[in-house]
């Protein structure tokens, strides 16, 4: 499995030297950054930019975290791939007239690695770890009862040993609420900032300008530059409608149009029936119309647990990804 962790590593943080064909296919830096967050967000297959609406909007629609009432506290576990771990924590409060504002935090940790070099393919003894990270801070407001916008700033980094890489990045998005089957339209532009350049001691060797002369400095530190690779921008677009709905259940569906900058265009499409509006059942289908993909069905669950002044949600979502296994995702918010 430490191979299978080293050539997802390779995938993520390396410097790409190609791309396939013309989809741009590792190109971008950051890739973490597109890691969909919420178990119920993966139980309808991330068809999400519409049907949002809880503290998982910071990442999905920042327009869309008007939704909240009062405040939440959101913890998501992602069991991803290759034995990796990914974690996101967001809080929204909804301050009145004055809007909504949201803090999150996104980790994806690789773990320990086995250090391992030309002379030593099997180790040397040392491991090395690797974690990339992104902090936001989201603000969102709803301009009219049917029309919310909203955006997020974050620092985004990326370390590996003693390599490292930051940039600043903006998302921005929107949602609007008609009257038609209690249908919302929303979108967002997610990772719009600074490229992104890994640099560290590592890169730092000693280089003999003059390996010709005896006695000069065969020392002289120099460094090695990599090159800046852009972050995944992802443009979604979609909307979420009700199906059918009376005092006892309702079934919704949720389809997004995503176009991103480092694959090609696709669409997801999610289903959830409710019951008595504490249990919920979800499926859906990721990246319909994506030619060579490993994503496909999604399906998931989820309970809340109203108390005295607290509600509990516990959302579980699954992803079959062909070849690369499964992910899990499991989610805890509590209203306050």
């Amino acid at each position: 499995m430490n191979n299978m962790k080293n050539i997802l590593l390779t995938a993520l943080l390396s410097i790409p030297m190609l791309g396939l064909s013309q989809s741009m296919v590792g190109t971008t830096a950051a890739y973490f950054l597109g890691i969909e967050v919420g178990g119920r967000s993966v139980g309808m297959g991330g068809a999400h930019v519409a049907s949002v609406n809880d503290a998982t909007a910071l990442y999905w629609n920042p327009g869309a975290a008007t939704q909240v009432r009062g405040s939440e506290a959101l913890f998501v576990h992602s069991e991803w791939l290759a034995e990796t771990n990914f974690d996101y924590i967001s809080a929204v409060f909804h301050m009145g007239g004055a809007g909504t504002i949201g803090l999150s935090a996104t980790v994806l940790d690789y773990g320990q690695l086995l250090h391992t070099t030309i002379e030593d393919p099997e180790g040397t003894g040392l491991t090395f770890g690797a974690t990339d990270m992104a902090i936001g801070l989201t603000v969102a407001r709803a301009m009219t009862d049917k029309f919310s916008i909203g955006g997020t700033i974050k620092f985004i980094s990326q370390t590996i040993w003693h390599e490292s890489a930051y940039s600043v990045a903006v998302d921005v998005g929107t949602l609007y609420k008609t009257d038609f089957r209690g249908m919302t339209m929303g979108m967002s532009i997610s990772n719009f900032g600074l490229p992104m350049r890994m640099s560290g001691s590592d890169l730092q060797h000693f280089y003999d300008v003059a390996p010709e002369f005896y006695g000069n400095n065969n020392k002289i530190v120099s460094a090695l530059e990599t090159g800046y690779y852009n972050l995944p921008l992802i443009f979604r677009a979609g909307i979420a409608l009700d199906l059918y709905r009376n005092d006892l259940m309702s079934l919704s569906m949720a389809v997004d149009a995503i176009h991103p900058n480092n694959n090609y265009e696709s669409v997801n499409l999610g289903f959830e029936y409710v019951l008595l509006n504490k249990f919920f059942v979800r499926a859906g289908q990721k990246a319909l119309f994506l030619e060579d993909t490993e994503e496909g069905v999604t399906m998931g669950v989820g309970l809340h647990i109203p108390m005295r002044g607290l509600k509990v949600r516990f959302d579980y979502g699954y992803e079959y990804f062909g070849r690369l296994q499964d992910i899990q995702n499991f989610s805890i918010a509590l209203d306050f």
